[in-house]
């Protein structure tokens, strides 16, 4: 019996824990949410450390977790934050699946162009991904500005051209890199959206029955998709395995969990 878990804040409308129990309940493993507010995340990722065999980072600790690990991935030095860990021997070795989720299910999205709103690890591991598949020009939207010009310069150590703007912006694609339309009010987001006549959408929010902004959107890949995908790439870089993604994706039409 091995634990895996996730840590993170707020953690109660995730669905992480029922689709990777999905896969390792069978395994005889358990998968369990760390609700973790700001000033434990050392204490949590040291007992981690002990306990876990590995486990998932969201927000808002993607880019923090970083200085507890022992080793990262190439990605993960290029984008600047993690999402996934394994604990091999003592030591904590850092992955980035939203990114590998991101770049599979984003390949046969047309353009060469992306607005990012949001300037977190979401975002900066959905620009790698599509700057790794040849886009080439970056738009940052974020309330924070000087957060939004630190992902531009990161954006332009890749060989991207990338600017902060104000307000929408012509583009091939729209990502959404924030948790609006899952967490809270995403009325903003939609009128951003709208403003600016994108062809495609990825939605890193995520909804049983599809977000506001998936619903507003011709062309999109989905956060539920998004969601899946780095859990499975998660758990096979935990245990080495194949994992069934569809099985993962019952479990939530069954409401199982």
């Amino acid at each position: 019996m091995a634990l895996y878990a996730l840590i993170g804040y707020p953690l109660s409308h995730s669905l992480s824990f029922r689709i990777n129990n999905a896969i390792l309940n069978e395994l005889g493993d358990f998968y369990i949410p760390f609700e973790t507010q700001e000033g434990m995340l050392n204490r949590v990722v040291e007992a981690l450390r002990v306990l876990s065999r590995g486990f998932n980072v969201t927000i808002p600790y993607k880019k923090s977790i970083l200085v507890y690990l022992d080793e990262v991935s190439e990605e993960v030095r290029m984008i600047g934050a993690a999402n996934a860990v394994k604990v091999f021997e003592d030591r904590l070795l850092g992955y980035n699946t939203d990114y590998q989720a991101i770049k599979k299910l984003s390949k046969d999205l047309q353009g060469s162009s992306a607005l990012i709103y949001g300037a977190g690890g979401a975002a900066s591991a959905s620009a790698y991904a599509l700057f790794s598949l040849g886009f080439k020009k970056f738009y940052i939207f974020n309330r924070t500005r000087d957060r939004a010009e630190a992902l531009a310069k990161r954006i332009s150590l890749w060989g991207a051209k990338a600017e902060v703007v104000e307000g929408p912006v012509r583009a091939d694609v729209f990502v959404n890199a924030t948790p609006l339309g899952m967490y809270y009010d995403d009325s903003q987001l939609l009128s951003f959206f709208r403003k600016g006549g994108y062809s495609s959408t990825i939605d890193l929010a995520y909804s049983l029955n599809g977000t506001n902004l998936q619903k507003a959107s011709k062309v999109y890949v989905s956060g539920l998709d998004i969601l899946i995908e780095q859990a499975a790439l998660s758990i096979e870089i935990w245990k080495g395995i194949a994992v069934d993604r569809e099985k993962m994706r019952s479990v939530l039409r069954e409401g199982k969990g």
